[in-house]
């Protein structure tokens, strides 16, 4: 894509799109070799760039046809307020999100407009999931969030804005509530245990009606019954996306969105991996995790079996750094205490406090982007994120910006025994069953809610990657 890096405010500021055969073609988005079908592959195209003028419609259609460049898409655009403004492109294929490509406008009174260089991405393949649906949601300039869901049919933005501007304290009752529902749930006799799972269920279908607008509701049920697997990207800490609970009147689901289909989240600038390598496996046990750690990672070698290699148990902050920057192959599983505060995420290892701004290097490097590794914090709150300056930080974005092919973390706090049967099942289901990713979490949620009583915890975990992916040890 081709965008001027400079110009002063009210300028026309052009912007290009065209996917090429190769490195070497024209600038423009670039596709590694994959197979099209004869009538090419038809692309949608979103541009996401909100400190600008739209001067025309954000999306368009691209054919991609075999052998050959594209066309060069246009989407018009205006400069307005000063400042350096961030413009991304997206490509999709259905409901299936393919790649993304980032740039950015300096905007200056009195700066003269001068052309940008080419920004690529490579697409690995532009193949997408029969029945898979995703849900981007972005955040605009004036506090409002744009919801569209995207699917063999593509459906116009919707303008959202939350009462009172910020979801931040309502998401955080509800995890304080959800926190002591688990924490009492081993107390709990078979009525209290009714009694929760109907609070939960309230909470549920409270937050379909009140945090996702009536279009995107009406737009969800029409394709209800043609839908696989369901995809957010974007603002994840927006809504607790797997506690929504489908319910229009006569329209019903099979429950809890994330036990009736694999629910999964995309954070922006992570690769779309369909393949997962576990050759090794590394744990990360620190010294005072919970009682139940040693016993969890026995039961996930066993789980994992003798085909993938035993990496041996870490406590230390500088080896796991180390291991990560090196880029670590295989799995990186995590059975620990994480505290979570107003300041993020932070993990008490043998020699030094462990946090997500110590996976920059790795992020910045892309040092796991050769291995792809699995990550799974099975710790309180891991897939908590705070704002940090221009993004988002939290384990989840580092790991996954980082290389990670996908990434499995705790909205909240969950109990220690219902934590290691989740990471149980899930596992057995990837490995095993030969599941796929979002096939896998399912599985394992519906496993442990059956023996849950009035404990939240199989609603808990967010799982982050390609719900298609699967692993391929050779």
């Amino acid at each position: 894509m081709e965008l001027a890096e400079q110009a002063s405010p009210g300028r026309d500021v052009p912007l290009h799109v065209q996917v090429t055969c190769d490195l070497a073609a024209t600038p423009g988005v670039t596709l590694r070799p994959f197979a099209l079908p004869p009538d090419g592959a038809r692309l949608l195209i979103t541009v996401h760039a909100p400190a600008l003028l739209a001067l025309g419609d954000l999306q368009q259609e691209l054919l991609v046809p075999p052998g050959h460049d594209s066309d060069v898409l246009r989407f018009g655009l205006r400069t307005t307020r000063t400042g350096l403004h961030t413009v991304t492109v997206r490509a999709f294929h259905g409901g299936t999100f393919l790649g993304e490509a980032r740039t950015q406008i300096s905007v200056e009174d009195g700066t003269p407009t001068r052309d940008g260089p080419a920004r690529d991405v490579a697409l690995p393949t532009v193949a997408f999931d029969p029945g898979e649906v995703t849900l981007q949601v972005l955040k605009v300039t004036d506090g409002s969030y744009s919801f569209q869901l995207l699917s063999e049919r593509c459906y116009a933005p919707e303008s959202f804005r939350l009462l009172g501007g910020d979801s931040r304290g309502p998401t955080e009752r509800i995890y304080d509530e959800l926190r002591k529902m688990a924490t009492a749930a081993g107390k709990a006799d078979r009525e209290e245990g009714e009694a929760a799972r109907r609070r939960l269920r309230n909470l549920g279908v409270q937050l379909w009606s009140t945090a996702v607008p009536d279009a995107v509701r009406r737009q969800f049920w029409a394709e209800a019954g043609r839908v696989s697997s369901f995809t957010v990207l974007g603002e994840h800490d927006l809504v607790p996306w797997e506690l929504l609970y489908p319910l229009d009147g006569p329209d019903e689901g099979d429950g809890f969105l994330a036990e009736w289909m694999p629910v999964v989240r995309r954070v922006f600038g992570q690769e779309r991996v369909r393949e997962l390598q576990l050759p090794r496996a590394t744990y990360v046990v620190p010294p005072g995790s919970p009682a139940d750690a040693a016993r969890e990672v026995e039961k996930i070698r066993r789980a994992l079996g003798s085909r993938v290699m035993d990496g041996g148990v870490l406590a230390e902050r500088a080896a796991l750094g180390d291991l990560i920057d090196d880029g670590l192959p295989g799995l990186l599983h995590f059975a620990c205490h994480n505290a979570f505060t107003g300041a993020g995420s932070s993990v008490k290892m043998s020699d030094g406090t462990l946090d997500p701004i110590d996976l920059a290097y790795a992020t910045q490097s892309g040092a796991l982007r050769r291995t792809h590794p699995l990550v799974f914090f099975n710790a309180c709150r891991s897939a908590g994120q705070i704002d940090w300056f221009s993004s988002s930080l939290g384990w989840a974005p580092q790991f996954l910006r980082a290389g990670a092919g996908a990434f499995v973390g705790s909205l909240w706090p969950v109990r220690s025994d219902s934590a290691l049967a989740f990471a149980d099942f899930f596992y057995g289901s990837l490995v095993h069953l030969r599941a796929t990713l979002g096939e896998a979490s399912l599985l394992a949620r519906r496993a442990v809610r059956d023996h849950a009583g009035g404990d939240p915890t199989w609603l808990a975990y967010a799982v982050y990657g390609s719900p298609a992916a699967r692993v391929h040890n050779s």
